[in-house]
């Protein structure tokens, strides 16, 4: 019996018509069922060959592993070239970066959670946080208008001097500058709390914006969330990455990627976005077989830094399948392309 069959129905050792026909008809449709195989590989006259095992004199040649579908899950290369292996030791170096930058968001997002039940406990906090500013401020000022009356009654002393026709006393002069100089430094410590104040205010505004787009992502990732795979390279021999050398073509290139991902999270091709930091671009999650996810990153280096593309799709037979394809490739093809027409060119 054909493995995945189910059951026929027997009379004595006949097989009935109907199910006869099926099981012919099974074996017909899946070329593949009748060895159980799990592997495709393509002659040198293009002919198709499915098995349960490689020939020998194939396994260095590039061949498919299949599920039991008979769908295309895996790509095995065969013997590669030294600018393959290249390649794959950039792609591996690249990956390792970018998921370098994204678990110190999660860390930075784990904490965020941990410390705010609600976006109503931030604004408290935020609250108290201005409130206690608030209080210092009102304090310096206080003191301040107690120097400035100091101040003007040490200048009144100045100005009856001179209208008597006297030389102004040094103590007066000195007393006038310390008095100028105290209301100064109240006022430069003014500034720095009003200052912090708005540091605060602008620091929980985008705490509060995470914290709901963190909240709408675990509710988003609750419904179908099987994890990821990464899209493969194939045969192309190109990264999706544009390498640059100065922060001022580092932040344009940055700029022209960002634009990239974010026109195919508007155009929902992409799943929607979940993290946007300035070196990071990270989409939600594929929850279906036919979403596609992005991640961008700009990775440091010691003497250039590397915009990053790269691409995601659900763990799932169907998943894999989506990432093999055109469909795929084409964003990934793209992307250079589209960085490198922005800026003109890239060193």
């Amino acid at each position: 019996m054909v493995r995945g069959a189910h059951p026929i129905a027997r009379t004595g050792n006949t097989l009935p018509a109907r199910a006869l026909g099926w099981a012919l008809c099974g074996a017909l449709a899946l070329p593949w069922a009748a060895t159980a195989a799990t592997y495709k590989w393509v002659d040198e006259q293009g002919n198709a060959h499915y098995s349960d095992s490689v020939p020998p004199e194939q396994t260095r040649q590039k061949h498919f592993r299949l599920d039991v579908q008979g769908r295309q899950i895996e790509v095995i290369e065969g013997a590669k070239s030294p600018e393959m292996l290249q390649r794959e030791q950039m792609l591996s170096r690249l990956r390792a970066e970018t998921a370098g930058l994204v678990e110190e968001q999660r860390n930075r997002d784990t904490a965020l959670l941990r410390t705010y039940a609600s976006e109503e406990d931030m604004r408290l906090a935020l609250n108290d946080q201005i409130a206690q500013s608030d209080a210092s401020v009102h304090i310096l000022e206080k003191y301040r208008a107690r120097h400035a009356d100091i101040l003007r009654t040490q200048e009144k002393r100045a100005a009856d001097m001179e209208r008597q026709g006297q030389a102004v006393a040094a103590q007066v002069l000195k007393a006038i500058e310390d008095e100028r100089r105290r209301i100064a430094d109240y006022e430069d410590k003014i500034r720095v709390l009003e200052n912090k104040k708005r540091i605060i205010a602008d620091r929980f505004g985008r705490d509060i914006e995470r914290f709901r787009s963190l909240k709408a992502e675990q509710a988003r990732a609750s419904h179908g969330a099987l994890g990821e795979v990464f899209a493969a390279y194939g045969d192309s021999g190109v990264l999706s990455a544009v390498a640059c050398s100065s922060e001022a073509i580092c932040a344009k290139a940055w700029a022209l990627a960002s634009s990239y991902v974010l026109n195919y999270v508007l155009s929902k091709t992409a799943t929607p976005l979940a993290m946007e930091t300035e070196r990071l671009v990270y989409t939600s999650v594929p929850l279906s077989d036919q979403e596609i996810a992005l991640t961008l990153a700009r990775i440091a280096g010691s003497k250039e830094e590397t915009v990053f593309l790269d691409i995601r799709c659900r763990r799932s037979s169907l998943g894999r399948e989506l990432c093999a394809s055109p469909r795929v490739q084409e964003i990934r093809a793209g992307f250079r392309a589209s960085v490198e027409a922005g800026m003109g060119a890239v060193p």
